[in-house]
């Protein structure tokens, strides 16, 4: 007799919980479900409404089950899907997908709260910049102010120099004109 393999799974995933696989000989008898529930320890820790069955006929997907690296049951079709050297398991992937979702969405936050702080920036180094102009503005008029201040300084010194030195010499000194804020002298 030849009894094919029965493939227990997760409802909500399509994991594999048991494969009972295939049999062949004159004293073998296929098990009922209850058996193997009462048999497999890993279907005997499930509450039975969870697990679900595939039930394959002898040598069914031989070829597939030699080349693959593994295979789950689509828990909406229950049909068996096989996972190939190379190739990535979609629920794998999905995690993945999801992973890198949540990371980019994670990322363009990152990047508009950056993006905002840069704006943020750039006016205050606006604001800075132009009072650094003005303050460079009033500094050059300043600048000309002392200037100018030092040249007046720099002739009020060599007129009283020449004063100074018409004196010493005993010479008369002829009035000028007044200068500018000084008082007049009346004769």
């Amino acid at each position: 007799m030849e009894i094919g393999m029965k493939i227990y799974f997760e409802k909500a995933t399509g994991n594999v919980v048991v494969n009972t696989g295939e049999q062949v000989g004159r004293l073998v008898v296929e098990t009922t479900e209850d058996q193997d529930f009462a048999t497999y320890k890993a279907l005997a820790e499930r509450v039975r409404d969870t697990i679900g069955v595939v039930k394959l006929k002898y040598g069914q997907f031989r070829r597939e089950f030699a080349e693959c690296n593994g295979y789950r049951v689509n828990p909406d079709t229950e049909d068996l899907e096989f996972i190939y050297p190379g190739e990535v398991p979609a629920d794998v992937l999905i995690k993945r997908i999801e992973m890198v979702e949540g990371e980019n969405a994670k990322t363009v936050q990152e990047l508009e709260q950056t993006n905002k702080k840069l704006v943020e920036t750039l006016e205050r180094l606006d604001q800075t910049e132009t009072q650094l102009q003005e303050a460079q503005l009033a500094l050059t008029e300043n600048y000309e102010e002392l200037q100018t201040a030092k040249q007046e300084a720099a002739d009020a010194q060599l007129a009283l120099t020449e004063l100074y030195e018409l004196v010493l010499a005993g010479q008369p000194v002829a009035p000028t004109e007044p200068v500018e804020g000084g008082e007049e002298v009346n004769a």
